[in-house]
């Protein structure tokens, strides 16, 4: 749109410049210098044609515009403008200081979750070995131990109850033999208790949980590694690729600039099958330019004349002020020499019988 207007604004000027360029063209074999077009028109009469004007720049036959998709810095720039690029080229960097750091804490959180998981699966080695905690090993030998110590420690208190009673013992030691003999009580019941817990699974479950922290560990390494693996995949959008061959048009090439997301950091032209030139119109001229007219590109980059020849006039009108352009695509038949630069401007004139 931005060379649409350029083109339009320029209108009136190159319609001067095409006068006198077409002396130069439509010379004796082409080749006429403006000097010798004049001495043919004094000495003969030269049949006036009309020449159409437009306004267009030399591009591929298809773009493709590749932008960033995070806010950035430039950090690295690959190819300039006018350069020819192969499919897979990175054109631009964009510094990635922040993503970095996120990868690094991620690959430390995975390494530490990794070394979790090693001694886990030696804990669960060891629960299988030995499942039960120490207080509930032996525990056939524990209620039997606890079983004889209550009844030693109940047939003293009962002892020293009936002593008691008689006032042969004191007070002070019938209270420690039947403090004694609770304490027994409590150990024996904690024991059998302890018992049936065994009994209803206890080693099972304990090594059952040992599997389940494993796989828990597991699980969580498996998140992490997703996680990794989305952080080093989103490290390609901090890179413009070329997506194809081509010569591209660099619009980010300053080192340390900043682009917003979605900037146009460069633009790609396919040129495998050759060079186009799409010029504008005005809408009341294209009735005279069918697919197939020839043309010249007068370029201002070289200031030379390339043969065109037209393939397609689009429907899409551009209106800018009291006048309507139409966009008409031709093909370059000259050889495109390296000094002219894409997307550079000119003239593009067609001749009417």
């Amino acid at each position: 749109m931005k060379k649409t207007v350029l083109y339009v604004l320029c209108f009136a000027a190159g319609v001067s410049v095409a006068a006198a360029a077409l002396l130069v063209w439509y010379g004796k074999n082409g080749e006429k210098t403006v000097e010798t077009a004049a001495k043919v028109q004094s000495s003969a009469p030269v049949e006036k044609k009309r020449v159409l004007t437009g306004y267009g720049y030399i591009r591929g036959r298809s773009t493709t515009t590749l932008r960033n998709k995070y806010g950035a810095f430039v950090s690295k720039v690959h190819f300039y403008s006018d350069a020819k690029v192969k499919k897979g080229d990175c054109i631009i960097e964009y510094d990635d200081f922040d993503l970095r750091k996120k990868i690094i804490s991620t690959r430390n959180t995975l390494a530490n979750l990794k070394q979790e998981l090693q001694q886990q699966q030696t804990q669960l080695q060891l629960t299988r070995l030995d499942p039960l905690p120490s207080d509930y090993r032996n525990i056939n030998w524990k209620i039997k131990r606890a079983k004889e110590l209550l009844d030693r420690t109940e047939n003293e208190w009962l002892t020293y109850d009936r002593l008691h009673k008689s006032q042969s013992v004191s007070e002070l030691d019938w209270r420690s033999r039947k403090q004694a003999h609770q304490d027994a009580l409590a150990a024996y019941q904690i024991a059998v208790s302890d018992q049936l817990k065994v009994n209803k699974g206890l080693k099972e479950l304990r090594i059952v949980q040992a599997e389940q922290n494993v796989e828990l560990l597991k699980v969580k390494i498996a998140g992490v590694e997703k996680e990794l693996a989305l952080l080093e995949e989103e490290r390609k959008y901090y890179k413009i690729v070329t997506p194809y061959d081509g010569v591209i048009v660099t619009n980010s090439d300053t080192v340390h600039a900043w682009d917003n997301a979605g900037t146009a950091a460069a633009c790609i032209h396919r040129t495998h099958r050759g060079y186009y030139v799409y010029s504008y119109f005005e809408e009341k001229d294209i009735i005279h330019i069918p697919n197939g007219t020839a043309g010249k590109f007068f370029s201002n980059d070289n200031g030379k004349w390339y043969d065109l020849r037209s393939f397609d006039v689009t429907k899409t009108r551009t209106a800018t002020g009291d006048k309507v352009f139409h966009l008409v695509k031709f093909r370059v038949l000259s050889q495109v020499g390296k000094d002219i630069t894409m997307e550079g401007n000119g003239t593009v004139h067609v001749v009417l019988n």
